[in-house]
């Protein structure tokens, strides 16, 4: 292993998802982490999976980082893909992890060549039949086979024996991330080996409040009329005024269409100037669309 990277620990109260998954993650680590005995004294094997799924952008590997830092864990990051990655050198790399670790194994789906349902819409077949890409259409005839091949020589035989064969690792945390839960086999996420299956989707306006307060903290000072705030950057808010701007620019947003990321990309644009950040939303919404 080599250290890739060192970044500030992200505030956990930064990260926005829907209500319980924050909880429920922190607090199932935490169990995991203090239940060692527990695990040795009822023949459990000491480890713990995490499957986070859904659209690109909503949140996922922030949420692995913010959890890193809650937990004071390290983040070894596995890339299945890798040229030189093969069942051995995976082997080995799973059993070099440090004892109480977070394994992170991002975009599990590309790992492998093997066919996804068509999503509805222009990419649909006209007859419903499953249609692969040019790269995918170069797997093996069967996509299911235990020995099928990755993108580079790793086996899903390979990668089920290095997270909970016989000699897999113990006492690590183990994060799996895809855009695609139907392009998993059922092998390599059901229970024993993806403990915690949580889905994440588009922004909802709720979400998409909770951002804009995290955007625009209140200062203190004294309550302004919402309707005469200045559109000039660097205006000040008090709660009040930041809450019902908030509550404003969710209800100029569809529910469930845009990402966390878009609207963080937005937010970003008017960094200082919660005022104008209300008034352009609805023309973004427009070109976004």
């Amino acid at each position: 292993w080599q250290r890739a990277a060192s970044k500030l620990r992200r505030p956990w109260s930064s990260i926005v998802l829907e209500k319980g998954i924050k909880d429920t993650l922190l607090t199932d680590a935490r169990d995991f982490l203090a239940s060692q005995a527990w695990y040795v004294q009822r023949g459990i094997p000491y480890r713990r999976g995490y499957l986070l799924h859904g659209v690109p952008g909503s949140g996922k590997t922030s949420l692995i980082h913010a959890l890193s830092g809650e937990l004071g864990l390290d983040i070894y990051v596995i890339s299945l893909s890798r040229r030189t990655m093969d069942d051995q050198a995976l082997n080995d790399i799973v059993n070099q992890l440090p004892p109480q670790c977070i394994a992170l194994m991002e975009d599990i789906d590309c790992a492998f060549k093997k066919g996804i349902t068509a999503r509805s819409g222009a990419d649909d077949s006209e007859d419903g039949e499953e249609t692969v890409t040019p790269k995918e259409s170069t797997a093996a005839a069967a996509p299911n086979d235990p020995g099928a091949a990755a993108a580079g020589s790793i086996t899903l035989s390979g990668l089920l024996n290095a997270i909970d064969g016989v000699a897999a690792h113990e006492g690590r945390l183990l994060f799996a991330t895809t855009n695609v839960r139907e392009a998993l086999d059922p092998a390599l996420i059901r229970p024993g080996r993806m403990d915690v299956v949580l889905e994440f989707r588009n922004a909802s306006r709720e979400q998409a409040e909770e951002l804009f307060k995290c955007f625009y903290p209140p200062d203190g000072t004294p309550v302004l009329q919402i309707d005469s705030l200045p559109t000039a950057g660097g205006c000040q808010l008090t709660r009040e005024a930041r809450d019902l701007l908030a509550s404003r620019f969710a209800a100029l947003l569809p529910e469930r269409e845009l990402s966390m990321a878009a609207l963080q990309g937005y937010l970003m644009l008017h960094k200082v100037d919660a005022a104008a950040c209300v008034d352009g939303v609805e023309e973004w919404v427009r070109k976004e669309r």
